[in-house]
């Protein structure tokens, strides 16, 4: 969705919210880039949400380890070990919420530091929202 015209396999992705708020709108969200950090359980229903409403990117921020309270409360995270064994929530919940819509780019930013401290206004600025 790069271009001021929406494709025809994102007019059929997105038929439904197009139909709801146009798709002038869908095409702001498509250019939107949202910034979250930390992964709770219902951050992960937020994202999920977004991801599948089409915005431009999500970048994800938690370098936390998956422990038994992260896996009962995160959706995202799926039960087996091995697939998030010596990988931060982030990295985890990124896997799983590319699979919702892989037209949407989701990333993580593995150093919490690098955005506290070097980049914080250029994630502001780049960012449209920003979530906790």
């Amino acid at each position: 969705m790069n271009g001021e015209e929406l494709t025809e396999q994102e007019t059929a992705l997105y038929d439904r919210q197009i139909r709801v708020w146009g798709a002038d709108a869908q095409r702001r969200l498509s250019k939107s880039h949202i910034l979250v950090y930390g992964m709770k359980g219902t951050v992960a229903e937020f994202c999920k949400n977004i991801v599948l409403a089409g915005v431009g990117s999500v970048t994800l921020v938690d370098d936390r380890e998956v422990t038994e309270e992260a896996l009962s409360a995160n959706f995202l995270i799926l039960p087996d070990e091995n697939l998030y064994h010596g990988k931060t929530l982030a990295e985890v919940c990124c896997d799983s919420l590319k699979e919702f819509n892989p037209m949407v780019h989701v990333s993580v930013e593995k150093d919490c530091r690098v955005i506290c401290y070097q980049y914080v206004s250029a994630y502001f600025e780049a960012s449209n929202s920003i979530c906790n």
